[in-house]
């Protein structure tokens, strides 16, 4: 459960427990299947990345509030 300033003010965020064995299973398997979709970042690479996506990141960091 996340009870910082962030979570409960800014991100909307809300909690749900579900107490089902078959669902948590479910739950599982669907993150086992999306850390396969997963890519390393090398910090190296990152910090060589583009211009245009500083930019891009600013902007978007000034929108956090909003979006």
């Amino acid at each position: 459960m996340n009870f910082d300033n962030r979570s409960l003010a800014l991100n909307d965020e809300s909690t749900l427990m579900i107490r089902d064995a078959s669902f948590g299973q479910r739950m599982e398997e669907q993150f086992h299947q999306d850390v396969g979709y997963a890519v390393a970042v090398d910090p190296e690479a990152f910090r060589r990345r583009p211009w245009t996506d500083h930019v891009i990141e600013w902007a978007a960091n000034l929108m956090t509030r909003v979006l």
